[in-house]
């Protein structure tokens, strides 16, 4: 006879396979309803009154039970509540153990497309080189015009931790390498730009370095002060006297473009100005020298409690010799008693071919101070005199002999 509806079995202990449930089985008597070829009508979805009766009577139904039950109930709610935080901790695991295999293949994938792509870059031509670098230019240009303020500091912050840890790990050479194409490049690139494109350059140059000179610290400051002081003197070391006098050619001419165009205003402000920095110059470099007595009195504080009974005596003999000798004086040794004139050492200043930067005067070679600044003609830079004056027409003829009396002159 074949069975229609539902069968309703009613058991006291189901063990099944493919069952899990939140709450022990044992013990307990409930409904298993099997379905003949039939299938279950969804539940009907209860209203907000029908919700709020249920809670209400659930309530009563807590409120009037026995203290054994309620704990029971709460074991049961733990229980269950300990299941559902087992079996999403077993997914999450899963989840995690399938996509370390994945991300491990996907790195070595994305290394080995990156060697490839190293490879065939190597090896392209100049033309499609030109064409892939404007392309990718182009491409770069609309995603950051469509970028917002965020993306933009984030790609930015990527890419400087990207660039720092790739200069990090290059050698010397590689880091000479990088630094002379940088600087081809800056020149090509300048000398693209114009007139306005260059005096917005420096101008962003100017505020972004016044913005991260106004963050460092004073220990940043002075190492950055002998760090810049070094590379000069290096660079001026390093140059030949064609390169120098280039330089000193070219700055020259700049400056006196650059004056000659300006009105008494900006002359004005221009002296303002210079007057300002050297003041700035100078009230700097007295903090760096006072920062650096007071790094010298710390490390001395540190090495003297640290030295010997005999270091000491003869660290105190020494300053006391070096006081009574005082400091020695040019006009002592002019003032000795020469046995041997042949003996005098032979001073050579070398010719008078070094000009001043400022006022073109000439000096001799041998006398050029390390910054190469001259103070006997025009105090560095400090002391513009005026053009002279032309010269009257009638003297100018009888110093030139070109006048009936010029021979009686």
């Amino acid at each position: 006879m074949q069975q229609r509806g539902p069968s309703i079995v009613n058991l006291d202990f189901v063990r099944l396979s493919n069952f899990q449930s939140s709450i022990p089985l044992q013990g307990r008597r409930f409904r298993i309803i099997f379905i003949n070829n039939q299938t279950m009508a969804p539940r009907r979805q209860m209203t907000d009154a029908e919700k709020a009766e249920k809670n209400r009577k659930q309530r009563e139904k807590r409120a009037q039970e026995d203290p054994e039950a309620r704990e029971k109930r709460l074991q049961d709610n733990r229980a269950r509540a300990q299941y559902v935080r087992d079996e999403k901790k077993q997914r999450l695991d899963q989840e995690v153990q399938r996509q370390i295999p994945d991300e491990v293949d996907r790195q070595a994938r994305l290394e080995e497309e990156a060697q490839r792509r190293k490879v065939n870059r190597a090896q392209e031509p100049a033309e499609v080189q030109q064409a892939r670098l404007q392309e990718q230019a182009l491409r770069q240009q609309a995603l950051r015009e469509e970028e917002n303020e965020d993306e933009r500091r984030a790609r930015l912050r990527d890419q400087a931790t990207r660039q720092q840890a790739i200069r990090n790990a290059e050698t010397d050479d590689e880091r000479r390498v990088r630094m002379i194409e940088d600087n081809l490049r800056h020149q090509v690139l300048r000398a693209q730009e114009t007139e306005e494109e260059r005096s917005s350059r420096v101008m962003v140059d100017a505020m972004r370095h016044q913005a991260l000179r106004a963050q460092e610290t004073v220990e940043e400051r002075v190492s950055r002060a002998i760090v810049d002081r070094l590379r000069h003197e290096i660079y001026l070391n390093e140059e030949t006297n064609e390169e120098a006098e280039g330089r000193r050619e070219v700055h020259r001419e700049l400056m006196a473009t650059c004056r000659n165009i300006e009105n008494e205003e900006e002359r004005d402000e221009r002296r303002e100005e210079s007057r300002l920095r050297m003041e700035r110059l100078r009230e700097e470099r007295e903090e760096d020298e006072e920062l650096l007595r007071a790094m010298n009195a710390l490390e001395h504080v540190e090495i003297i409690p640290i030295e010997t009974e005999e270091e000491r005596t003869f660290r105190e003999e020494l300053l006391a010799a070096r006081n009574r000798a005082g400091v020695p004086r040019t006009h002592r040794a002019a003032c000795k008693t020469l046995t041997s004139e042949n003996r005098v050492p032979l001073h050579d200043c070398g010719e008078m071919t070094v000009t001043c930067g400022e006022c073109n005067a000439r000096h001799f070679k041998g006398v050029r101070p390390s910054d190469k600044k001259f103070t006997q003609c025009c105090a560095k830079g400090k002391v513009i005199l005026p053009p002279p004056k032309e010269c009257p027409q009638l003297l100018a003829k009888l110093l030139q002999n070109d006048h009936p009396k010029a021979k009686a002159f």
